[in-house]
């Protein structure tokens, strides 16, 4: 398979796809136009986080998961760890059946059930929401121990190395544009831990330092610095970044306390918090969308991609949450809305996107000269996002160059 790259139905690189032949450049150059769009935006999904590192010989089958496995891997792993009886209790009770689509694939899916289970016995104030509420904090507790991934997170700093590598291509943007916004619909804290290693500041919806509770006006605000003093003049720090996690995080718990408007409350250690803990699956019926921090997170996802101007780049996302393709497609109704999606064209999610035809709508895949897949997260930070400081040093110095030799020639 060879490397494409569409817009609308054309593949651009159907004249230049020879066998052996790099085309990472020439994607770059694409790229980096978008980076100075008025406003950018990423929606990055779990096969960011999954990475397999090679072995020596390269075979990337015979590697090993060292990042957080995809959703179908998870929910294979957890399925192994129920008794006989807990089987048979989501079987015959909750005539849930693990073995079929689309649970056998999606611990999503799973608890998207459960949380519904749950809330109709609260309504109902009958039998069983025990065991439902046990279930859940199972599942739960599950994704927390494989997101926290603290083992092999020892032992292989990659996946971290590999997000530092994509935040230090973003905080590079022209200043005069406004901060890149990250969309993630991952519960761990890679995003978070690469953030703070780069000394980047960063928005997630959270204010306060020593008890941090939800407060989606922070979504408003923006970090500066105070240029001069006695004419009072600010200016926007350089590095910053909004980032919203559209599915809930291993650090937020549900706080019972009543002195804050929302009771969402970010642990910074991940065993305390006696609250249930905040990761939430795709729910489109399920009433937590309905309430915060669920609502308003939806709600920014869909202001900021409304906007003119916008790019929305995705990436390590498969288009399974209909919630938000919904708010994907709503935006494609602007004339000035592009979307870049990094993504195997055999997904059928991406197959509907590519029948519409539309040029604002770029789907880039397919595998690399050296077998690589186009759309995996490593390649795509490594090989086809641009390094916006080096290409604004060689514009700098291209200047100077035609400066110079234009006052010399005079």
């Amino acid at each position: 398979m060879k490397t494409y790259f569409y817009k609308g139905k054309r593949d651009i690189l159907s004249d230049k796809n020879e066998d052996g032949k790099d085309n990472s450049d020439l994607i770059k150059k694409e790229i980096l136009k978008i980076f100075d769009v008025k406003n950018l935006s990423f929606l990055i999904g779990a096969g960011c986080s999954s990475f397999v590192k090679k072995n020596e010989g390269g075979a990337e089958k015979k590697g090993v998961q060292i990042g957080i496995p995809v959703m179908s891997v998870l929910a294979t792993d957890f399925y192994t760890t129920l008794s006989a009886g807990e089987n048979t209790y989501v079987k015959d009770v909750l005539k849930i059946d693990i073995s079929k689509e689309p649970f056998k694939s999606n611990l999503e899916k799973l608890l998207e059930v459960l949380y519904s289970q749950k809330f109709l016995l609260e309504q109902q104030k009958g039998g069983g929401l025990t065991e439902v509420t046990a279930f859940i904090k199972k599942v739960t507790d599950f994704l927390l121990v494989r997101c926290k991934n603290e083992e092999k997170n020892k032992a292989y700093p990659d996946v971290l190395e590999l997000y530092k590598s994509f935040y230090r291509k973003l905080i590079y943007r022209d200043n005069n544009l406004s901060k890149t916004n990250i969309f993630t619909t991952n519960y761990d804290l890679y995003s978070e831990s690469a953030l703070d290693a780069l000394g980047v500041l960063y928005c997630n919806g959270f204010s306060g330092f020593v008890d941090r509770h939800f407060n989606p006006a922070v979504f408003n605000y923006a970090f500066a610095e105070q240029m001069e003093l006695s004419n009072n003049k600010w200016n926007v720090i350089d590095n910053f970044i909004y980032l919203y996690k559209l599915h809930g995080s291993i650090n937020w718990t549900e706080s019972g306390e009543q002195s804050h408007l929302f009771n969402v409350r970010e642990v910074q250690n991940l065993n305390e918090g006696t609250g249930e803990r905040m990761i939430y699956p795709t729910p489109m019926k399920h009433m937590a969308t309905l309430s915060s921090p669920y609502s308003d997170l939806f709600r920014e996802f869909q202001k900021k991609i409304m906007q003119e101007k916008t790019v929305l780049v995705v990436v390590g996302y498969s288009f399974s949450d209909d919630h938000i393709n919904h708010l994907i497609y709503q935006a494609l109704t602007i004339p000035t809305f592009r979307l870049v999606v990094l993504q195997d064209e055999n997904n059928q999610k991406i197959k509907q996107l590519k029948d519409l035809d539309d040029p604002r709508i770029w789907i880039i895949g397919g595998e690399s000269a050296d077998g690589s897949k186009v759309y995996y997260f490593d390649y795509v930070v490594n090989n086809i996002l641009p390094d916006i400081d080096e290409e604004k040093i060689e514009e700098s110095i291209e200047k100077v160059f035609k400066s110079f030799f234009k006052k010399k020639s005079e």
